[in-house]
């Protein structure tokens, strides 16, 4: 999607009361995960750290972790 067309959704997002302006925030943030998606990739200090795992949309994320550790385990979900 090209700037023009970009900015042309971000206007229509601002009838947020109504069915066109709910339809327009909608595509307006799906168009904007791409490109947000496609930076996190390159500059996410996290994702050089952890794993990345693509998880479908509703899909639930679970990681059980050990119980028999001696040291404190922190899980940070949503980093990256």
């Amino acid at each position: 999607m090209d700037r023009k067309e970009m900015q042309k959704l971000f206007k229509a997002t601002a009838a947020i009361n109504t069915p066109e302006g709910i339809a327009a925030y909608r595509a307006f943030a799906a168009a904007l995960t791409t490109p947000i998606l496609q930076k996190l990739e390159l500059d996410s200090i996290m994702r050089s750290l952890f794993a990345v795992e693509r998880l479908g949309p509703g899909a639930q994320a679970s990681y059980p972790v050990a119980e028999d550790f001696e040291i404190p385990v922190w899980v940070l979900p949503g980093l990256g």
